[in-house]
């Protein structure tokens, strides 16, 4: 192996790449990486354009999924579902204090009810259809 084939020079080079690909969306706009990420949005979304969410499965990966939906302008959560009555309490503490959440252990009740417009389903691996 030559020198210009070494381990090293080939991290220099994807090192090299990768910040010239994060930093190309800057460098194409005329602004910088951190203006880019604060850029607010320019479309305006209706009160009708809410986007209704359940969760099925409110475990830890379950949590941290609906959180992050949760951060996003208009998305609400109707309804949680999962086989510990504990999970279902504490769901409906932390998400429905503005309005309550319907909680339910059959996840079919989920699936069946017309004002879900998506499902986080977050459950075991072992629980996957293969």
């Amino acid at each position: 192996m030559s020198n210009s084939e070494s381990r090293r020079s080939f991290i220099t080079k994807v090192a090299a790449g990768s910040y010239a690909a994060a930093g190309a969306p800057a460098i194409l706009t005329n602004r910088s990486v951190s203006e880019l990420c604060r850029a607010e949005p320019t479309v305006r979304y209706s009160a009708n354009d809410q986007i209704q969410l359940a969760l099925i499965g409110a475990g830890g990966m379950g949590v941290i999924d609906t959180n992050t939906a949760l951060s996003i302008e208009g998305v609400k959560l109707i309804a949680a579902c999962d086989l510990y009555d504990g999970r279902l309490t504490q769901a409906q503490e932390e998400w429905g204090e503005e309005s309550p959440i319907v909680t339910t252990r059959d996840y079919r009740e989920i699936l069946a009810r017309d004002d879900v417009d998506a499902v986080i389903v977050a459950v075991p691996d072992h629980w996957h259809k293969n």
